[in-house]
């Protein structure tokens, strides 16, 4: 698949260059982004291509892009109107958002006025350290190392030769893939769909199943989760049903997805009526990218004509244009979402796009989109010759106690310690894509933190400041210790290069569940306006999973085209999932809610198999009673709707809300205490 994807690519290059010569006003020339576009022979000159953008290369924008082409070609599309789909990516090196990897030869971000060093991040005498604190306690080798990550020494976040960026793929967000059972009320079906495409895939070697008992959970054997002997029990119990990764990398998954998006894009003869295109490393701006310019084709006030005329977005980098497409799909969310949209007619639509970071929900649901926000930390460990490390040594020892035939545990499932979640070992999960020239006694790991140490510890994550990173790794890997029952420092001192990140916006707490199907019942699992032909695809809206994200972006753009081929002139009753606004802003639940996804809620890392391991509580002031008194006070000012300190204030009309911003401030403070429990 590797050289598939490396000729396939390596094609389209040259054919981008081509094209470039013969046709070089681009309106995608937008400083460092990569595009790979095709120059096609039109079918008919009589029609303009309909044109779809879609914001976000991950998972579901990929998935909404596959099936556009698709359908589109399966159905004979391309004989009365041809099918432009676009990709917008913020992503540096490729797509895949946090169903990504690193690989091995992936250069650094480009620091300015820096010159490479061939140098690995932590040898004793590769970077002057006389600056660091004295009082810091902080070892010296995991210092190095992130002051090589936040570019406090000039040029060594450009050196090849580091661990990490030569010893194999390395997977450090998304882990797991399952195929979860929907049970959030979901009308749209279940997930046969994505099953098919999981045996297609693992067909064709994009995917691999994890072995049976490679997947453990981490417990004390008593049970007792806060247990503070050093001498705990401890016992992996295996997880139970299918669970898959992307061989090679999780990110080999979306880019299996992209080269068959390009597959789509033939010539003369073979060019059957669609095309498709991606934007690497683009950003849509936040607050001026995206503008409604609506379709000019119909007349003056009446908003129920087709909008197969003029497009009706235009897209704009900076200054620079992107385009003008007759569709947008959404397929990200976060603040910039949020803000992409705030400024177009769409009210309702973007209403579901405002996000709050927070590590739980209360169990009605909540009001908004709530993701939560994870530390992800890849670090490599070396042990000395003919040894192997402490974590491969008491991950052997209880395989030995437990009768684990297999003591190959490519991933563990922390349950002992409240603010870890996940250890993988990307050495052994990707062993088959090692490089052959690294290290055999280098081990590396990915470490997730839990959603309430991602909130507490909680910085500007694309500038995480060093005395931040290295109060986080240091309580991180201490932990890891803690939960092993290693003796301090057995970890953190074999440490010899790492890599900390923030994963902000991770992964949804609730999911939005919609009634307002238009004309059929059985649609959800997407949000669409037609009104304005814009769209919205992601795992907020179906199940927090790859899965989720996938089934998705499918079920989008099958109602995008139903309703481009069988529109007539009634656009609302094509709409789906919107809330509705008409009279009452809080009365968004008239059409929909948000509902808490208890399995996100438990693991804090995604949908996963249900674990025996685990429970969760809500706290019993986040009942619906809870909900009611958030609404006494209304408004967005201090009251009791509002997101202010609780006197009332400007809680809309009903005057200082007194009574409803105490409530309100009472209950928020219960839920700040919310966590899940597992033991």
């Amino acid at each position: 698949m590797t050289m598939m994807w490396r000729s396939t690519l390596l094609l389209y290059t040259r054919l981008t260059l081509l094209s470039s010569l013969l046709f070089p006003a681009s309106s995608f020339a937008t400083g460092s982004a990569k595009t790979y576009r095709l120059v096609h022979l039109s079918m008919s000159s009589n029609t303009s291509p309909k044109k779809v953008a879609i914001l976000g290369g991950g998972i579901a924008g990929l998935s909404c892009a596959s099936q556009l082409l698709s359908r589109h070609k399966q159905s004979g599309g391309g004989q009365s109107y041809e099918l432009e789909v676009t990709v917008f990516d913020t992503g540096r090196l490729r797509p895949g958002g946090r169903c990504s990897s690193r690989l091995v030869g992936d250069k650094p971000p480009v620091v300015k006025n820096s010159q490479p060093q061939q140098r690995r991040a932590c040898d004793d005498d590769a970077l002057q350290t006389n600056n660091q604190d004295e009082t810091n306690t902080t070892p010296i080798n995991i210092h190095k190392a992130l002051l090589v990550n936040t570019n406090h020494q000039q040029g060594n976040n450009n050196s090849m030769a580091r661990i990490l960026n030569s010893a194999g793929a390395i997977d450090h967000a998304a882990q797991i893939i399952s195929v979860p059972k929907l049970n959030n009320g979901s009308s749209g079906g279940g997930m046969d769909r994505f099953q098919s495409q999981v045996d297609e895939w693992l067909t064709s070697n994009v995917l691999e199943k994890f072995p049976e008992g490679s997947v453990c959970e981490l417990i004390n054997d008593d049970g007792a989760a806060d247990e503070e002997s050093a001498n705990k029990q401890l016992k992996l119990e295996p997880l139970k049903g299918d669970m898959y990764y992307g061989k090679g990398g999780m990110g080999n998954i979306p880019l299996a997805m992209l080269d068959y998006c390009l597959s789509f894009n033939g010539f003369g003869e073979n060019y059957t009526g669609q095309s498709f295109r991606i934007a690497q490393d683009v950003w849509v701006s936040p607050s001026n990218g995206v503008k409604y310019i609506g379709n000019r084709n119909k007349d003056d006030g009446n908003n129920n004509n087709d909008d197969d005329g003029e497009p009706q977005w235009e897209l704009r980098a900076g200054n620079k244009s992107l385009g003008k497409y007759h569709n947008l799909v959404i397929a990200h969310n976060g603040k910039c979402a949020d803000r992409i949209m705030s400024r177009t007619p769409a009210k309702a639509f973007h209403s579901l796009l405002r996000t709050k970071f927070a590590p739980y929900v209360p169990q009605w649901g909540g009001r908004e989109m709530t993701l939560n926000s994870i530390y992800s930390l890849v670090f490599a460990i070396k042990s000395s010759d003919g040894e192997t490390s402490p974590i491969s040594k008491v991950v052997a020892n209880l395989c030995n106690q437990n009768d684990n035939d297999d003591d190959d545990v490519y991933t563990i499932m922390i349950k002992n310690e409240p603010t870890l979640r996940l250890l993988s070992c990307n050495s052994l999960k990707h062993h088959h894509a090692q490089n052959p020239n690294s290290q055999s006694n280098i081990e590396i790991y990915t470490l997730l933190s839990s959603p309430q140490f991602g909130k507490q510890f909680k910085g500007p994550q694309e500038n995480l400041p060093l005395d931040l990173q290295e109060k986080v790794v240091m309580k991180l890997l201490s932990n890891l210790e803690h939960s092993l029952n290693l003796d301090v420092g057995d970890v953190s001192n074999s440490v010899v290069d790492l890599k900390l990140q923030l994963w902000g916006a991770a992964v949804p707490m609730n999911t939005w569940s919609s009634t307002s199907s238009s004309n059929n019942g059985d649609v959800d699992g997407f949000v669409y306006d037609a009104n304005y032909g814009v769209g919205a695809a992601g795992d907020w809206i179906l199940d927090p999973s790859v899965a989720g994200a996938w089934e998705s972006g499918r079920r989008l753009a099958d109602w995008m085209l139903q309703h481009h081929e069988e529109s007539d002139n009634k656009r609302e009753k094509w709409s789906v999932g919107l809330p509705d606004l008409t009279n009452n802003s809080n009365n968004k639940e008239k059409n929909g809610k948000f509902a808490p996804s208890r399995v996100a809620l438990e693991s804090g890392i995604g949908t996963i198999p249900p674990s025996p391991n685990s429970k969760f509580e809500f706290p019993s002031s986040s009942s619906n009673d809870g909900q009611s008194q958030r609404r006494q006070g209304g408004g967005r000012g201090r009251g009791g709707g509002g997101r202010g300190r609780g006197r009332g204030g400007r809680g809309g009309r009903s005057g200082r809300g007194d009574s409803g911003g105490r409530n309100s401030n009472r209950a928020r403070n219960n839920n700040d205490r919310m966590s899940a429990v597992g033991n």
